[in-house]
């Protein structure tokens, strides 16, 4: 039995500001040679995925992971009034972290809005990566969460308050799981009621929607995992995008009917980790 090693670091943004991220590692040798970039979802940190990505050593050694502006491991006082920011922090990270520290080519892996950035890192930064894995990616919101009247009074707000404006995600912790061991901790109590603005929504929002649109040049391998009890994100989308990705590129599609949004906190998690991990060694077979 290996011994994981999971460290919280530190690198500067193009800003100035110090980031932490997430490092998890082993000492044995990998399997594969190779390192893996994971980008959790709007609100979620690495804390909240260690279980998953454990399953995912010795494969991939060492894991990489950046929590998000603003969320996890990176809180901050004022809500971001935008969310270009996260994008420059991305590639921020890959300049002083992962260039200098992995020359090889990195596996990507995110999960909902995590997802979303790593469609937008595969489309637009191929070279960097051999194969991006998208779990519940969060293409367009679900109407079960996000009504026509959350969406237009967050508008409203922004409109008339600009910066000023706050908001909150629509839904609770049982929207994005139904694992009683998730619902009953107390350290998940309240984490999506962060408060958000909407300038910083709507920067979500064209983000998904420039994913949707740039999918259909990806030409990295892809693996899309879709829930289908999401009521956070529509998994009709989630199908839809995957179906714009090119014939011509490795893909492949996991369907669950019964997981919710965050496929990580299911109980089943391991048959899903190691589904992953059986399509992520194909692809060495198949090379």
């Amino acid at each position: 039995m290996i011994t994981s090693m999971f460290e919280v670091l530190s690198f500067t943004s193009s800003d100035g500001s110090p980031l932490k991220y997430g490092r998890l590692s082993h000492s044995e040798p990998p399997t594969s040679g190779q390192a893996l970039l994971f980008i959790p979802g709007l609100g979620g940190s690495v804390k909240g995925a260690l279980h998953f990505l454990e399953r995912l050593l010795p494969t991939y050694n060492p894991i990489y992971a950046p929590d998000l502006r603003g969320f996890g491991l990176n809180p901050v006082d004022t809500p971001l009034p935008k969310a270009d920011i996260i994008w420059q922090d991305l590639e921020a990270f890959h300049q002083e972290v992962l260039q200098p520290q992995t020359s090889d080519k990195l596996a990507l892996c995110g999960l909902s809005l995590g997802g979303v950035l790593s469609t937008l890192l595969a489309t637009r930064h191929p070279e960097r990566f051999s194969s991006v894995t998208l779990l519940a990616p969060a293409y367009k919101p679900h109407q079960h969460s996000f009504s026509p009247a959350y969406i237009l009074r967050n508008v409203v707000s922004h409109l008339l308050l600009g910066a000023k404006a706050r908001t909150h995600l629509p839904y609770g912790l049982d929207a994005i799981t139904r694992n009683s061991s998730i619902l009953n901790d107390p350290q998940f109590k309240g984490a999506l009621k962060m408060p958000l603005t909407p300038g910083f929504l709507l920067g979500v929002r064209d983000w998904c929607n420039q994913a949707i649109q740039e999918i259909n040049t990806l030409n990295i391998p892809a693996l899309m995992v879709i829930p289908g009890q999401d009521i956070v994100c529509d998994p009709e989308a989630m199908r839809k995008a995957y179906e714009r990705i090119p014939t011509t590129t490795q893909k492949q599609l996991l369907h669950y009917p019964e997981f919710y949004h965050d496929v990580l906190f299911e109980a089943d998690f391991a048959r899903l980790a190691q589904e992953i991990l059986g399509w992520l060694d194909s692809l060495g077979s198949a090379s």
